[in-house]
């Protein structure tokens, strides 16, 4: 016997509702434990924090996330020590999966947080490599503020802590202990692309209604069907027929207001907030109206330090995924660096630099270090020469018209004026020099005998007396010996 169409429905009924109450129990067994968000965007606006990904889709916030990604994937990078054989494996491997790694940490940012799983295999060269690498959907993790990741299989109710050293690795962005979760950025944006939306949607719906010209009639004697109908003749042939005593307006957006230009200027003013949350300025696409090269070498400074902040956040992913290999193939550890190697130069600091060496400043090896980033062993050192003391009177001195005469070099000429000056030494005679000798046994006894007998002298005069008075006695000693 055929069952009735009300126990159908019934049965489809209770079926139906059987499945709704099981999605909500499963539901509720999967947020069961799970600590809530607490970012106050996303609690008011009702938004999972997975589901910003929507924002994606808008074009203005997709060309300025675009902007930021382009620029961090084209960041070079390089592996220290880099003159190991495992360190070229390292390179080779991030060269392959490089776009896969940035582009997964970097949405951390955008985020809050972003999860990155590994497979790896064994390659033809005999170690481990990466067999794939990417991202995971976010809501099937939860990070906790003591570290641990949480996985949440959908659909299970389950949770199991894993692995962040080897399969998984996390990356967050300004997390707190209240707050694991991360500080999403496309969060901040989300009521910009909210009004930025509803008002295209205004828009459109304005000029759906008002970017076709509305005719007005004014008729007489109550004839208002006919004019209807005219009019609406009208819009389809652009031709209308009236009576002299009738009247017909067009009405259009212009003549009822200025829409266009306050919509004009409400989009603008949305467009510069997105782009300068993302990208931190706004001469992306437009320069205001004005322009300068200062202006642009100031926006050109905050696109580094964006760039320079994405690397610092990226590199501790870069990094796990490094010491996971290492320690899967027992290498050595080996680090990763994004970025330029050296510090570009600074022409004006340089420039400066030089002229303090040239007035005398003598800069240490800890400074050039510092400011130019080199390396212990970059700058060698030059050896100390001890300064040689040279004569500073001669250009205080008058000017000697014998000098410039005889063609003396200013040396010459300040050792000519110092030896004019100096008064003459008095010698002994040679009866005076005989009769000290012959009074004098050792050559201390000749020196007393020679003080008493010139009481007086310097200390040069002395010293050439007493050099002649010992010449002599040497001399005379010889020839005695000799005579003997």
């Amino acid at each position: 016997m055929a069952k009735s169409k009300k126990e159908d429905k019934a049965s489809k009924k209770a079926l139906s509702g059987g499945s709704l109450f099981q999605q909500n129990a499963v539901s509720m067994l999967y947020n069961l434990g799970k600590q809530p968000d607490i970012d106050e965007v996303l609690r008011k606006a009702g938004v999972s924090r997975h589901r910003l990904k929507i924002l994606l889709d808008d074009d203005e916030i997709a060309q300025a996330v675009e902007t930021r990604i382009d620029a961090l994937l084209a960041t070079p990078f390089r592996i220290e020590p880099s003159d190991t054989p495992e360190a070229l494996l390292l390179m080779q491997e991030l060269k392959e999966w490089f776009t896969e790694l940035a582009s997964g940490a970097v949405n951390a940012l955008f985020f809050g947080y972003s999860v990155l799983e590994a497979v790896y295999e064994e390659k033809p060269e005999g170690h481990i490599g990466l067999q794939w690498i990417g991202e995971k959907p976010m809501q099937w993790f939860e990070p906790k503020n003591d570290g641990r990741l949480i996985y949440r299989p959908e659909g299970t109710g389950q949770e199991v802590v894993v692995d962040q050293k080897l399969k998984f690795f996390l990356t967050r962005r300004k997390a707190t202990y209240e707050q694991p979760y991360g500080k999403a950025l496309l969060a901040t944006l989300y009521w910009l692309n909210f009004f930025k939306q509803n008002g295209f949607k205004f828009w459109a719906k304005f000029l759906e209604r008002f970017g076709t010209p509305i005719l007005l009639g004014k008729c007489k004697d109550s004839e208002t069907d006919d004019m209807n109908q005219a009019l609406l003749n009208a819009h389809a042939q652009s031709v209308l027929s009236i009576d002299s005593e009738d009247d017909v307006q067009v009405l259009t957006a212009g003549a009822n207001g200025t829409a266009g230009a306050s919509f004009e200027t409400f989009n603008n003013v949305l467009i510069r907030q997105i782009q300068k949350v993302i990208l931190g300025q706004t001469l992306t696409s437009g320069t205001d109206g004005t322009g300068s090269r200062a202006l642009g070498q100031v926006h050109e400074n905050v696109r580094k330090d964006k760039l320079n902040a994405d690397v610092r956040l990226v590199t501790p992913t870069f990094q796990a995924a490094v010491n996971a290999l290492c320690t899967l193939n027992n290498w050595p550890k080996h680090e990763v660096y994004l970025g330029e190697k050296t510090k570009q130069l600074n022409t004006d600091q340089a420039d400066r630099d030089v002229k303090l060496k040239n007035a005398g400043a003598n800069l240490t090896q800890q400074y050039f270090s510092r400011e130019y980033g080199l390396q212990d062993g970059d700058v060698a050192e030059t050896p100390q020469v001890q300064s040689v003391k040279q004569f500073k009177a001669l250009p205080k001195s008058s000017f000697s018209f014998a000098a410039s005469v005889k063609k003396f070099t200013p040396e010459q000429q300040e050792v000519e004026e110092l030896t004019d000056g100096q008064k003459g030494i008095q010698l002994l005679s040679a009866k005076q020099i005989n009769d000290l000798i012959q009074k004098s046994d050792t050559p201390e006894e000749l020196a007393s005998n020679l003080m008493q007998l010139m009481p007086g002298a310097s200390d040069s005069e002395f010293a050439a007396n007493l050099d002649m008075a010992l010449y002599a006695a040497d001399v005379l000693g010889y020839v005695t010996a000799s005579g003997e």
